[in-house]
């Protein structure tokens, strides 16, 4: 259970006046990143058994979907994206209740067909080329999936984007380039949790931190929001979500 004293503490931190309390039955609709398929559900439960709220509705799907969803009127009392991009895109049109808070970070790789390894090292340009060559490369489609904009300034970062952009099997999200690797037999770049998933892939390499942005996942209230959108917003944040999200191979960004 989460203490009063830690969510009055909380409520500071992420700008929100009051704690929350079991005052109505407002059901909470979440629109999240493909990425968090298994992460988020655990979560909200968990949530959901603390608070006494019912479990929140989650609609997952690439982040520059959902954000545009939003923008259109979609009833999301929050977002959560793999590209903080996508919610500052949503508070420059003012439909935040309050200033997006950074929750987790994740890692790139490069991934293969295989039986699980988990390669801890680098990802270096040699093992890349090697990799790939001129086969078929799965990657999410940069334009509206986070995954797939971080591939791609990877790529662009070593000059072999346009090289490779013709060899490059294009997913809607990170979980369908995560399928075309497990059943496609080819090499793809999803993140380190989505590989820790799977039993049919093995992980070549973590792309350098330094070669790409920090892969920063970003939640936002929408002004739709009532209590208990509230409420798991900040459980989001928490120690007690921190233990989850780490076990799904996220780092966790608790407030101090």
């Amino acid at each position: 259970m989460i203490l009063l004293r830690d969510l009055l503490l909380v409520c500071f931190l992420l700008g929100i006046s009051t704690p929350p309390t079991i005052a109505d039955d407002e059901a909470v609709t979440v629109f999240a990143a493909a990425s968090l398929t298994n992460a988020l559900p655990e979560l909200a439960q968990s949530w959901a058994d603390a608070t006494g709220y019912a479990a929140p509705r989650i609609s997952f799907g690439p982040s520059a979907m959902m954000a545009r969803q939003v923008a259109a009127g979609a009833p999301a009392h929050i977002m959560l994206s793999a590209n903080p991009d996508w919610v500052a895109f949503l508070q420059a049109r003012g439909l935040l209740a309050s200033s997006p808070k950074n929750v987790v970070q994740n890692r790139l790789v490069l991934v293969q067909p295989g039986s699980g390894a988990m390669a801890d090292t680098a990802l270096t340009t040699a093992q890349l080329e090697q990799v790939i060559g001129s086969a078929r490369f799965a990657i999410a489609d940069p334009t509206i999936a986070p995954a797939g904009a971080y591939a791609r300034s990877y790529l662009e970062h070593l000059n072999l984007w346009e090289k490779l952009k013709p060899q490059a099997a294009m997913g809607t999200s990170v979980r369908q380039t995560l399928v075309l690797v497990e059943r496609g037999g080819m090499p793809g770049f999803v993140y380190a949790s989505d590989a820790r998933l799977s039993s049919r892939v093995d992980v070549v390499g973590v792309v350098p931190g330094d070669n790409i942005p920090p892969i920063l996942y970003a939640a936002g209230r929408t002004k739709k929001a009532g209590r208990a959108a509230d409420s798991l917003f900040i459980f989001l944040v928490s120690e007690q979500a921190a233990q989850v999200w780490k076990k799904y191979g996220f780092a966790p960004i608790v407030p101090k």
